[in-house]
């Protein structure tokens, strides 16, 4: 018997065939798999190019599949779980049984042992998922700015951007980032880089800018060190609201820390985000996820047809997992 896990955004779709016993028999990858960016039939065609690669590989047909579980990018809101599986999941899947849900929660259970624990995610937006271990799952956030997120590499290049706006033009204290981000650009003024940026979203996030921020927060730069700080409080505040809906405060369990936010050069971010969330549940354990997000979908599926990942089944996994697939 053997279940399918997928993970797909923006930039790429994965998907693994996992044996009841934790092995992996099959490993898929495709481009783009979210129908925000692409659409509802090319995201499918996506998805179904990445499980007919795993399946290959694993020597089994899709109708021997006993499970399927799919944790992709876009999957907000109540259209989006009742258009996706219409477009997207029943015409690839020829009846096998399926579950829906935001790559957030694949991110969740790749990232820990347990089937319980609380992720936050800081990448280019932020996003939060928890589930405690009666089973109740919250998320919190991951709708954008407008919609109250506050953290996030965008929130962070937005900001950074604003500062040294401003303090080429005197409305702003001074601070080291102009000088990064016009050597980053290769502008010799704030006026020329505006030129180029003004109205160019993607080459603005060419320039890495939240990594610029860290840079100069660790240098000892104030400006970039309030911005750091913001964003930590938000990912706390974030943490600490699921904590307290799932009434998780006198658990231990692993909080995730997943996103390129959090590899950032400067330790002082994630300390800031640790001595926040502590008081609150003094057993958390900070964690960087342990697997990519697709083996914690495929997690998922064993477990939605009643098969518990146990030391044995970490032990195949472990034995069989491709090294791209840890984190």
């Amino acid at each position: 018997m053997f279940v399918i896990g997928v993970d797909a955004g923006a930039t790429k779709t994965h998907a693994i065939a996992l044996e009841d016993s934790g092995k992996v028999l099959g490993i898929g990858h495709a481009g783009c798999g979210s129908h925000e960016a692409i659409g509802f039939v090319r995201a499918r065609d996506a998805l179904d190019a990445a499980i007919r690669q795993a399946l290959e590989q694993a020597g089994k047909p899709l109708r021997d599949a006993r499970f399927a579980s799919f944790c992709l990018a876009g999957v907000d809101i109540q259209h989006d779980m009742v258009h996706v599986p219409k477009e997207m999941l029943e015409p690839i899947l020829g009846g096998v049984a399926f579950l829906l849900k935001n790559d957030a929660f694949g991110c969740l259970r790749g990232g820990t042992r347990d089937p319980f624990g609380i992720m936050i995610n800081c990448g280019s937006g932020q996003v939060a998922v928890g589930r405690n271990r009666e089973g109740v799952e919250i998320r919190v956030g991951g709708y954008g700015w407008d919609f109250g997120d506050f953290g996030g590499g965008n929130v962070m290049t937005q900001s950074a951007l604003a500062a040294v706006v401003r303090a080429d033009d005197g409305r702003g204290a001074p601070t080291a980032l102009l000088d990064l981000i016009l050597q980053a650009s290769g502008h010799a003024t704030i006026p020329d880089f505006l030129e180029k940026a003004y109205r160019d979203g993607e080459y603005v996030r060419s320039l890495g800018i939240p990594r610029l921020v860290f840079r100069s927060s660790a240098a000892g730069d104030s400006v970039a060190r309030s911005i750091l700080k913001s964003v930590a409080e938000e990912m706390a505040v974030t943490a600490n609201t699921l904590i307290r809906r799932l009434r998780m405060e006198k658990e231990a369990f692993d909080l995730i820390t997943a996103g390129s936010v959090f590899r950032g050069e400067d330790p002082w971010f994630l300390a800031t985000i640790r001595s926040l969330v502590l008081p609150h549940a003094p057993s958390a354990n900070f964690r960087f996820p342990l697997y990519a997000p697709a083996v914690g979908a495929g997690l998922l599926a064993l477990e939605a047809v009643g098969i518990q990942a146990t030391d044995s089944v970490y032990g195949n996994l472990d034995r069989s997992l491709p090294a791209e697939f840890r984190s």
